[in-house]
């Protein structure tokens, strides 16, 4: 649900800020990169991460309550440029020095997030640990324009669950039966009698 993915959003931007070479440089969203200068080995570096939420899969677990079983994908996008004086193969291994210190942050807190709490709801997120992992990277790179860019995003797989409210659930239950009420107007000698259809969704 959006709380819960706004919470895991928030959560591991904070955790990566100052654990990696874009330092502070980390939103809980997708926006245009911040690159402030940064000095790594001698070499002019720019380099930020941004950790945002990509699809979810839901599936209905139980009834009572109503449970859904959730898999979202969360997303940590690094997006990295050098100055003029490097080459490529130095912004793959930036990438890659990177993205080895976002993995090494996040996986350790992966058992942590059924202790994190969900704000202003006074109960925690619901994460499955053994299931949750990360599915992939997916890397890119430009070498148009004065300075060479590269990017990396890692998607870790988080399965959580929900339970829908009570009150949600009341005003969200199920269309089960549907009542069929046949009326038939006046005879008219003149016209042949017609039925009509009209489905009560109230059922009065």
């Amino acid at each position: 649900m959006s709380l819960e993915r706004r919470t895991l959003r928030c959560f591991f931007a904070e955790a990566l800020k100052g654990r990696t070479v874009a330092g502070q440089n980390v939103v809980p969203q997708r926006s245009d990169p911040i690159l402030p200068d940064v000095e790594l080995d001698g070499v002019e570096v720019f380099a930020s991460l941004m950790v945002y939420t990509l699809a979810e899969e839901v599936e209905r677990h139980a009834d009572t309550p109503r449970t859904y079983a959730r898999t979202v994908d969360l997303a940590v996008e690094v997006f990295a440029q050098q100055g003029p004086e490097a080459d490529a193969q130095a912004l793959e291994d930036l990438i890659d020095d990177v993205c080895d210190q976002v993995e090494c942050v996040v996986d350790p807190l992966i058992p942590q997030l059924s202790r994190v709490e969900l704000p202003g709801t006074g109960t925690t997120l619901s994460v499955n640990p053994s299931r949750s992992t990360l599915a992939r990277v997916e890397l890119d790179f430009d070498s148009r324009g004065a300075k060479l860019s590269g990017a990396a995003r890692l998607v870790w797989r988080i399965v959580y669950s929900t339970e829908v409210d009570e009150r949600e659930q009341a005003r969200a239950t199920d269309l089960e039966t549907v009542r069929v009420t046949y009326r038939f107007p006046p005879p008219d000698p003149a016209t042949p009698p017609a039925a009509e259809d009209a489905i009560d969704l109230a059922g009065g």
